[in-house]
């Protein structure tokens, strides 16, 4: 299932929001888990459908704004219509919670009203104060000379799918055509998901160990960016034989013991439960290492050692009257114990961060646009929270750290 697709079917839940409880869904815990006494504080809001996260070198924020959308819409579409801005940004969150845009006027593309918008998905820390951005889609998407104004096409053109990396001046500049390559392998493969391929949608980008890596939503791969730009395919993610959707890989993160982390959203149904937690460790195969999460979006490692992952909407993805636009952060110790740390407090939530301290930043509201979704559901928009809690950073000076969580603590 393209990741699109399964975010049209959350926004048909949330247009039922007026008239269902906010509260955590009964069952929530049912993957395991206790209910932590955290407190979440809201650190920026008033964003455009914010994503991807990651901390930076002064332990503030990077974070990836898809936009608004824009005034120029067009037939077609999940929404009916497509409308098509260039309101996306990369910016950079102040630890005083300041917003500052670093990058602006990139393509943003929703449906009316600005709600789950496509465009800049991911950022991840590079060296030398640099990050790396990453934007979704592919430029198969792209609508043909005519459709839009040619300085929002060729924008188009220009960003979706891409890899780019951010200087610390805020000069951008092209390093891959990831989303186009990972259609292309998808192309020759179509056997492996019939109705969806040939697809890419990348949705999240990790800088670690001098590598690049890319979760693609779309292709159902993790792809590694070599010099030059070329997208090798290392791992493609399968789901049970006669799965209603495909797997849906969302995030990567590297982990304590040196391996790769990656999180999917569907993890072959809809349903809750079903998303599970791949370890790719150097030259093996990927192996699930955990199971019972659902529609992880966001996830990560904190310095104490322990596994973060944001669950998009706690009820699934089933656009269904019992649907709920709840969402959580399940922590996952080092001895596999599960904590909730977000429950009734997050709406949406998508990508995900942690601090030096062991605080958890998530962007909530992560399919809002800067005027909000209506009254009762992130009515200011879309906002980076921070997440605080007796079960994080309890036992950080027990655990080695990656070189990158080195790399985090000297700032």
């Amino acid at each position: 299932m393209r990741r699109r697709n399964a975010l049209t079917a959350a926004l048909s839940t949330a247009a039922l929001a007026g008239a269902l409880s906010l509260a955590a869904p009964q069952g929530a815990l049912a993957a395991g888990g206790h209910r932590s006494g955290s407190d979440v504080t809201v650190v920026a809001e008033h964003l455009g459908n914010p994503r991807g996260l990651s901390v930076a070198p002064d332990g503030g924020l990077y974070l990836a704004e898809a936009g608004s959308g824009g005034s120029v819409c067009v037939p077609g579409g999940e929404a009916g219509s497509t409308c098509v801005g260039l309101t996306g940004s990369f910016d950079k969150v102040g630890r005083n919670g300041s917003v500052r845009r670093i990058v602006t006027g990139l393509i943003s593309a929703s449906g009316p009203g600005g709600v789950g918008a496509e465009g800049a998905v991911s950022v991840s820390r590079g060296r030398d104060g640099s990050f790396f951005g990453l934007f979704g889609l592919n430029t198969h998407e792209v609508p043909p000379k005519g459709a839009i104004p040619n300085n929002l096409r060729n924008a188009a053109l220009r960003e979706l799918g891409r890899l780019v990396q951010v200087d610390r001046h805020g000069r951008m500049r092209t390093l891959s055509n990831v989303g186009d390559q990972d259609w292309t392998w998808t192309s020759t493969r179509v056997h492996l998901a019939p109705h969806d391929f040939p697809d890419a949608n990348p949705n999240a980008v990790l800088a670690s160990e001098g590598h690049l890596y890319v979760a693609d939503a779309g292709a159902n791969v993790l792809t590694e960016v070599k010099r030059g730009g070329k997208a090798v395919v290392r791992d493609f993610f399968p789901v049970p034989k006669g799965s209603p959707s495909d797997a849906v890989p969302t995030c990567v993160s590297r982990g304590p013991d040196g391996a790769l982390y990656v999180g999917e959203l569907l993890g072959g149904n809809p349903a809750p439960g079903h998303a599970r937690i791949w370890r790719i460790a150097a030259g093996h195969r990927p192996t699930v290492w955990a199971t019972g999460l659902t529609t992880v979006q966001g996830c990560g490692f904190g310095p104490d050692g322990a596994f973060y992952a944001t669950e998009f909407q706690t009820a699934g993805l089933n656009p269904t009257p019992s649907g709920n636009p709840a969402g959580d952060v399940v922590r996952i110790d080092r001895n596999g114990h599960r904590t909730r740390l977000g429950v009734g407090k997050l709406f949406f939530p998508s990508g995900l961060a942690v601090g030096r301290d062991g605080a958890v930043y998530v962007s909530n509201c992560s399919i809002a646009p800067v005027s909000g979704m209506g009254p009762g559901l992130c009515s200011t928009g879309g906002q980076v929270v921070r997440i605080t809690s007796d079960d994080c950073g309890d036992t950080a000076r027990s655990v080695p750290l990656s070189r990158d969580q080195q790399a985090a603590r000297r700032g």
